[in-house]
């Protein structure tokens, strides 16, 4: 099973270093988070600049990089024409990175929408066809993520949304740290999410007073041996993405390569325990 890494956490950071550096602590895969604030966004990069991206995958043996773009689609109130047009930017983008042929790959969240999932659960499912229509113009899937403190939080949910949209373009990104904070069975979520999970990001995490707070892989409760044995069991054959908090990554302290080098050694070491 590959790990892989994304820029989420490395929002300073130049791409092309990023490609390399990754690499060369022994990842096997890069995440580009492309929101607004990082380097990568779409309308920053043009077509030289996609190419020598593609070249760079290319050479670190990487695969076509998955997209992390956090547009939040179907916040209560917001304005869809523009989150549409930051999901095309974004799933052009996609598709112009995509060297090798793989599946081109969009995650997101949904964002919230101030109520009961039971009770807009009908209109998010609804507000996704859009969404799904232009990930598909791009050929491209849209991988959602549930999110703790959002009505999308459960695998239940999560499976009810892709299965009530309809749509082979719309999939999920199984990240368990949404479900773990709230004490769900790691095997029950990975059984659930199995079937639609087209990406993942790996992170830890607890409640503190309430309060969620992230962690690193392998820094809290998570049993990472064990999470490693439950996707390999389930069927969930794609590479484990650390992740690391913007709780993390914002602290004034925070070292972007120590951090990268901790995530690889311990998602490495839960790894080849889990064989």
């Amino acid at each position: 099973m590959k790990l892989a890494y994304s820029t989420y956490a490395l929002q300073t950071i130049d791409p092309f270093e990023a490609v390399s550096r990754v690499r060369q602590i022994g990842f096997e895969g890069l995440e580009l988070n492309v929101g607004d604030d990082w380097p990568t966004a779409p309308g920053r990069l043009d077509g030289d600049t996609r190419q020598r991206l593609r070249e760079a995958y290319a050479e670190a043996k990487f695969p076509a990089p998955v997209l992390m773009n956090l547009i939040g689609l179907c916040g209560m109130d917001e304005d869809t024409k523009a989150k549409e047009r930051a999901l095309a930017e974004t799933c052009q983008l996609a598709a112009d990175l995509n060297f090798d042929g793989g599946l081109r790959v969009v995650t997101s969240t949904l964002g919230a929408n101030g109520g009961d999932w039971d009770a807009c659960r009908d209109r998010v499912a609804a507000a996704m066809l859009p969404y799904a229509r232009i990930a598909e113009d791009h050929g491209v899937t849209l991988a959602i993520e549930a999110h703790v403190g959002q009505e999308l939080d459960s695998p239940e949910k999560a499976v009810w949304l892709v299965e009530a949209v309809g749509r082979p373009s719309v999939r999920l990104n199984f990240d368990h740290s949404h479900f773990h904070v709230l004490n769900m069975d790691l095997r029950h979520c990975a059984q659930l999410c199995a079937p639609y999970s087209v990406h993942t990001h790996i992170k830890d995490g607890c409640l503190v007073g309430g309060q969620v707070q992230f962690q690193l892989p392998g820094d809290g409760s998570l049993d990472l041996t064990e999470y490693f044995r439950v996707v390999r069991d389930v069927g969930i054959n794609l590479p484990i993405t650390a992740e690391v908090s913007a709780q993390i990554w914002k602290k004034p302290d925070y070292d972007p390569w120590a951090t990268a080098r901790r995530c690889f050694d311990l998602l490495r070491s839960a790894r080849d325990a889990a064989v």
